[in-house]
């Protein structure tokens, strides 16, 4: 059996370094922002998939979680739109990035080649004509028996049922269509 490499606290806090080098306000700004979301990530993926499995993380701009991933031993692939951006990051801890549309492209994988999709605050950013394509993308490079790592915000949630009393949009604008929990699962179903 494979051994974690870092654990995930340890993991995500090895790149702040990295990251602060980049010089990049935003990349700066979504390690600190969103930390807790990343570690919670990171621990599911710890939990539903051993160390040294092939994992592809969709949507990895700016490569933190792909890089976190590649720390705690695991073999990772990163899909993002424009690699390019943050290629440095990708490269400094050896995760090779695939540039890929989720919305139109094929991925560039093979049928059943990786153990776990993380596919963590992607969803909402993409035009739901184009999800089923996306997930069925996922579904195909996912080994039978595979793990999915998905997350994406609850548009039905109190904080977001709180927005929306207090007469502010509950969706971010950022956010091409959120979904409820059951949206969610009919569209893995289906």
């Amino acid at each position: 059996m494979n051994t974690v490499e870092l654990e995930p606290f340890s993991a995500l806090l090895s790149l702040e370094q990295l990251v602060m080098s980049l010089n990049d306000a935003r990349a700066l700004h979504s390690f600190y922002f969103e930390f807790g979301r990343r570690l919670y990530t990171l621990k599911l993926v710890l939990e539903y998939c051993p160390p040294g499995s092939e994992v592809v993380d969709l949507g990895a701009s700016p490569f933190i979680v792909s890089c976190a991933l590649a720390r705690m031993g695991y073999k990772v692939t990163a899909v993002d739109y424009d690699p390019a951006e943050y290629s440095t990051v990708a490269s400094a801890c050896g995760v090779k990035t695939v540039r890929a549309d989720l919305e139109r492209d094929r991925l560039d994988l093979a049928d059943a080649s990786v153990d776990c999709a993380v596919f963590t605050e992607v969803l909402e950013h993409l035009n739901p004509y184009y999800v089923r394509h996306a997930i069925s993308e996922v579904r195909r490079v996912l080994k039978p028996g595979g793990k999915l790592i998905l997350t994406t915000p609850n548009i039905v949630s109190l904080f977001r049922r709180l927005r929306l009393l207090l007469g502010v949009q509950p969706q971010y604008n950022i956010h091409v269509h959120e979904y409820t929990k059951k949206e969610v699962v009919k569209l893995l179903e289906r």
